[in-house]
């Protein structure tokens, strides 16, 4: 229970208003949530190490079998995204809860967004899609956490990925903006309404499916917004229906005092 109060003024006498509210109900939710953080690290991530682990030791047991090694890429391809699928989670409900970034260093754009589209190439291939990247040159290191800022854009790419046709370019890249770097990834798919623009960040949102859109579980670009925002950056879209998308973020730049 919260209780509130405040004085009123009145023309012939001074009164307190107490206002209660009965939080019980949110506590629970809380509760839930920590609860359901417990299961994704405990009940998901263990398991998932093992399989991560085991893939490893059959690709060395069939090292010269080439239908078996394409076989394992793809099951290594598929649990690397659920690792990141779980990491983002656990990231989400970690910074939303007030915890800082634990980890910083210094970063450059064009590593993090080659080693990115390296990660998400299985998928680009097997549509057909070539992905361009666009780099300014000497672009100035960024003080962040790699790994995280990593999945931002791995989210981004495969987001792209998933709503591009096949055989379509998607083009990723950085340039400098004043005391920023900024990112973008810029994809062929069928553009977002300007209704939806706004909630698009926001945890669990999914837009209308339609025959050409594609469906998800609303978390990847949730993820992009809380990490992106808790390095002090910004990000949101430009979009216009039927002529894709592009999704922008800036990050400061590394401090001379750092």
């Amino acid at each position: 229970m919260v209780v509130y109060a405040r004085r009123v003024d009145f023309e012939d006498a001074d009164s307190i208003q107490w206002t209660l509210h009965d939080i019980t109900e949110r506590k629970e939710l809380d509760a839930l949530r920590e609860d359901l953080t417990s299961m994704i690290y405990h009940d998901l991530r263990s398991p998932l190490g093992n399989i991560v682990s085991s893939l490893g030791l059959l690709g060395g047991i069939v090292s010269g079998d080439e239908a078996a090694q394409s076989v394992l890429k793809v099951a290594a391809h598929s649990t690397n995204r659920i690792q990141r699928l779980i990491d983002s989670l656990l990231d989400i409900n970690r910074l939303e809860s007030g915890q800082s970034i634990a980890e910083q260093s210094e970063a450059h754009a064009d590593e993090l967004i080659r080693t990115a589209v390296m990660d998400v190439a299985p998928s680009s291939m097997g549509r057909h899609q070539t992905i361009d990247i666009n780099l300014e040159e000497q672009l100035p290191g960024i003080w962040v956490d790699p790994d995280m800022i990593r999945r931002v854009l791995i989210n981004l790419l495969e987001n792209a990925i998933k709503y591009s046709k096949a055989g379509t370019h998607i083009e990723i890249g950085a340039k400098r903006d004043g005391e920023d770097v900024r990112f973008w990834v810029q994809d062929q798919g069928p553009g977002v309404p300007l209704a939806d623009q706004k909630r698009i960040f926001d945890k669990f949102a999914r837009l209308k499916a339609g025959s050409h859109r594609p469906t998800g579980l609303g978390i990847g670009l949730a993820f992009c917004r809380t990490a992106v925002q808790a390095h002090g950056g910004t990000i949101w879209i430009e979009s216009e229906e039927g002529r894709g998308s592009r999704f922008l973020f800036t990050l400061r730049v590394k401090p001379a005092s750092v």
